[in-house]
C-alpha cells in the first residue's frame, strides 16, 4: 500500500512551494502497536482479539490518503475502519513507521436470559469518531445501555445508563505519536419536561442536572420553546470537522416508543450594529425528516449549507420597499446596495428548528405528538 500523504503542517500557508507530500509504503503484514489506555470491555475483546498487542494493516483493506486526518512534525494521524467495522487512529512517524493505535468507536451486544445489555465507544450515534485539532485530542463517550429481551426492547435501569448526554473520554497524540492523557468527564444533564418523558442532553449547557426552566419558554402545554446563544447557534449551523453534534437523550414515564422528526423554519432578518430587525413574511419551512434513534439517543440532524438556503421568492424592488417599511432608513441602508436576487438570500435565515416527538405508549393507550423549539440566536 503506497500513500502520497499531505504533511504540511496545520497553521501553515498552503501554496504550489509549501506543501509537503510523505510517500510511505506499508504491506499488509506490518503491524502497529495497540495504545492500552482505556481498559473497558470494549478494549479486553479488543485485545483477545489481537494477543500479541499489535494489529496488523491487513485488518483494515485499502488505506487511501483522504485517511490522514491530521500531521505535525514528528507523525501524521490516520483514522480507519477495521474489519470488524470499528474506527480505530492510527500514528506514523514521519519517516511513515507505525507508532500507535488507538480503538477509537466499536460496539458489542450481550444476551442474557433477564436482560441484555448494549455496550459501545463513539462520538454520536451518527458520528463515529471526532478529532480537535486544536487540542490534538480525540472526545467520546462511553456507552452502557440494559434492554429486556421484549419486542419492544425495552430499556430497564436507566439510572445506571451512560451514553454522550452524561459523560465525555479525552484521548490525546502527544508530539511524539502516542495516545497519552486518558482523562473522563462525567455530568448529570440539564433536561426539558413534558408531561409523559424528558429530554436530557449536555448542549443545553450548565449539566447541572436541572430542569432549564430559566432558559426555556412553554409556549403551550405540546411546544417548549429553548433559545441557543451565539455560540450554540453557530455549532449547530456549521456541518463541518470542527462543530460538535447535539445528542438528545430521551426518557419516558411509562415504557413506550418514540417516533422523530425535524426541519427547520426560515425568515428574513437584517442585522445592524446591535439592532437586529426581523421581517415575518415571507418566511420559509422546510420539510420534516424522520430522525433515527439509538435506543434512547438520537442526534439533532445538521443541515448543510446548502440545504439552509431558501428562496423568498420577492423581487429587488419588493424586498428593499418591505426593509424599509418593515425596519426603517437605518436597516434599509444595508440592503440598498443589492443588485440580484442572489443577493436576497444573504438575508434569509434559518430561525429555528422543530422536533416533533412521537410518543406512543406500549399499553396501547393513545400516542401524544409534542414538539422542542431550538430557537437560534438572531446574529448568525
Amino acid at each position: 500500500m503506497l500513500l502520497a500523504i499531505n504533511t504540511t503542517l496545520i497553521g501553515q500557508q498552503k501554496d504550489d512551494h509549501n506543501i509537503k507530500v510523505k510517500k510511505v509504503l506499508l504491506y499488509p503484514n506490518d503491524s502497529i502497536r495497540i495504545a492500552r489506555s482505556m481498559g473497558e470491555k470494549i478494549d479486553d475483546r479488543n485485545l483477545n482479539r489481537h494477543k500479541s498487542g499489535f494489529v496488523r494493516f491487513k485488518e483494515f483493506g485499502e488505506i487511501k490518503n483522504t485517511d490522514a486526518i491530521h500531521t505535525e512534525e514528528n507523525y501524521f494521524l490516520i483514522a480507519l475502519k477495521d474489519r470488524y467495522q470499528q474506527y480505530w487512529a492510527l500514528t506514523l512517524s514521519a519517516e511513515g513507521k507505525p507508532i500507535e493505535g488507538f480503538l477509537l468507536s466499536s460496539q458489542m451486544y450481550y444476551t442474557g436470559f433477564d436482560f441484555h445489555e448494549f455496550e459501545a465507544r463513539r462520538y454520536s450515534p451518527s458520528v463515529p469518531y471526532y478529532f480537535d485539532p486544536i487540542e490534538q485530542q480525540f472526545e467520546f463517550s462511553s456507552i452502557f445501555k440494559v434492554i429486556l429481551p421484549d419486542k419492544h426492547s425495552t430499556l430497564i435501569d436507566n439510572d445506571f445508563h451512560l451514553d454522550e448526554t452524561n459523560n465525555k473520554r479525552y484521548v490525546q497524540v502527544d508530539e511524539d505519536g502516542h495516545f497519552k492523557n486518558v482523562h473522563f468527564v462525567d455530568s448529570e444533564p440539564n433536561f426539558v419536561l413534558f408531561d409523559k418523558f424528558e429530554i436530557h442532553s449536555s448542549f443545553f449547557e450548565q449539566n447541572t442536572g436541572f430542569k432549564i426552566a430559566e432558559i426555556s419558554e412553554r409556549e403551550s402545554l405540546d411546544t417548549i420553546k429553548v433559545f441557543f446563544d451565539l455560540d450554540q447557534t453557530m455549532n449547530l449551523l456549521r456541518n463541518d470537522g470542527f462543530s460538535g453534534n447535539l445528542t438528545l437523550r430521551f426518557i419516558s414515564k411509562e415504557p413506550g416508543t418514540f417516533s422523530l422528526f425535524q426541519r427547520f423554519n426560515g425568515g428574513i432578518g437584517i442585522s445592524g450594529d446591535g439592532d437586529f430587525c426581523d421581517i415575518q413574511e415571507p418566511d420559509f419551512q422546510s420539510v420534516w425528516r424522520a430522525l433515527d434513534m439509538s435506543y434512547d439517543i438520537v442526534d439533532l440532524y445538521k443541515y448543510t449549507q446548502e440545504e439552509q438556503r431558501w428562496n423568498p421568492n420577492i423581487s429587488i424592488e419588493d424586498f428593499k420597499e418591505l426593509v424599509l417599511k418593515e425596519c426603517g432608513d437605518y436597516h434599509y441602508s444595508f440592503v440598498d446596495f443589492i443588485q440580484t436576487e442572489e443577493q436576497i438570500q444573504s438575508f434569509c435565515l434559518v430561525e429555528n428548528i422543530i422536533l416533533k416527538v412521537v410518543f406512543s405508549p406500549n399499553d396501547g393507550s393513545a400516542r401524544v405528538t409534542k414538539y422542542l423549539v431550538f430557537v437560534l440566536a438572531n446574529s448568525c
